[in-house]
């Protein structure tokens, strides 16, 4: 819906929401003290459930950022303030 309207900034808020939502720390950081403790990465590492997990889903959703690129750059908006990047 935003592609249609040119509001790229608006489209890429989107993707990312649906790409990382509203994780703090999307990529699996779990070290947040500055002792090593071993098996760190296995703390919760069975609950976390991402939606790039999936190499399908994961293919998907680069194709949407893709194609937000795409109509950006063939249809650029007539205020530069709506482009992203």
């Amino acid at each position: 819906m935003y592609m249609h309207q040119r509001e790229y900034i608006k489209a890429n808020d989107c993707y990312l929401r649906l790409a990382i939502g509203n994780a703090p720390w999307p990529i699996g950081v779990t070290m947040v003290g500055i002792h090593e403790r071993s098996a760190r990465e296995n703390i919760n590492a069975s609950k976390v459930a991402h939606v790039l997990n999936d190499e399908t889903q994961r293919k998907w959703i680069q194709s949407i950022k893709r194609l937000i690129t795409f109509a950006q750059t063939k249809y650029p908006p007539d205020d530069l303030a709506k482009k992203v990047g």
